[in-house]
């Protein structure tokens, strides 16, 4: 079900009983009026695909008494005589099929995003395909490469089944308190603030996953990937201090330049040594 649990808990404490997992069958009516509907058993909703394709049971069904019967049943593509004359390649649901990464359709001039491409989603889904689809069609009027240097802000998600350490913070976010004095049925936000404790919970949640290792084969130890790390998750530490001797950034001049004139005579008034 599309709520996430604040908006599940109110709707339970406006009396509103939730029912998931069932499909309806009919509606019957009697009187011209609705006098119930008849549902079957959800078995699952997506198919293997991961798309939305519902499967019931026929052999369990329930019929609920019912005088006013309210439809969700989502949105479908009205295309009207926006593509008459266009040969536009379509998939499932009749929406149209665009490349991954351009949204770039079969028609080149044609680019597509939002609700139609991915069927219902959220805005932000949408806004963020607007901005990456306008990035191709500034590629595509300027003659440019559709591809290359294209942020694909592709995200892998760690494999949590093996982390390299013994524990891995997989607790649920905090959830705001509401506030039981501002009325729910009204436009203010009854949501609270999270407390001290709750934030605590939040901001100490790991970043350093164990998933990354360095190769000291490569790393000079430069510093550069702590400055860089905008969440301040990496740290180099000295395993052995007293090889090196290690100073501020600002002060490195102080020492840099008094070596590297040191080098400079040692290489002008040095005598070559004879190699005969």
């Amino acid at each position: 079900m599309p709520a996430n649990n604040i908006e599940i808990k109110e709707a339970r404490e406006d009396g509103v009983v939730i029912n998931p997992g069932w499909g309806p069958v009919e509606v019957k009516g009697k009187d011209g009026r609705a006098s119930s509907v008849v549902f079957k058993r959800c078995v699952s909703v997506f198919g293997s695909d991961g798309k939305f394709a519902p499967k019931y049971d026929d052999s369990e069904r329930v019929e609920i008494p019912a005088s006013k019967v309210i439809f969700a049943i989502g949105q479908k593509i009205e295309w009207g005589s926006l593509l008459d004359g266009i040969a536009l390649e379509k998939g499932r649901g009749n929406g149209p099929i665009a490349e991954k990464y351009t949204y770039q359709t079969n028609i080149e001039d044609i680019f597509v995003g939002g609700d139609v491409l991915t069927g219902p989603k959220f805005a932000i889904d949408a806004i963020a395909q607007g901005h990456a689809a306008s990035d191709s069609i500034h590629r595509f009027v300027q003659h440019g490469h559709m591809t290359i240097g294209m942020n694909k802000k592709e995200f892998i998600s760690i494999d949590t089944d093996d982390l390299l350490i013994d524990s891995y913070d997989n607790a649920g976010r905090e959830e705001p308190m509401m506030s039981s004095e501002i009325d729910h049925f009204g436009f203010k936000d009854p949501a609270l603030t999270l407390t001290e404790e709750q934030v605590r919970k939040e901001t100490a949640r790991c970043l350093g996953c164990g998933a990354t290792i360095v190769d000291t084969n490569k790393c000079i130890g430069c510093g550069v990937c702590t400055t860089k790390c905008v969440f301040d998750a990496i740290h180099l530490t000295r395993d052995f201090p007293e090889a090196s001797k290690m100073v501020v950034a600002e002060d490195k001049f102080k020492h840099i330049l008094p070596y590297a004139a040191k080098r400079a005579a040692k290489i002008v008034f040095t005598k070559p040594k004879d190699n005969a």
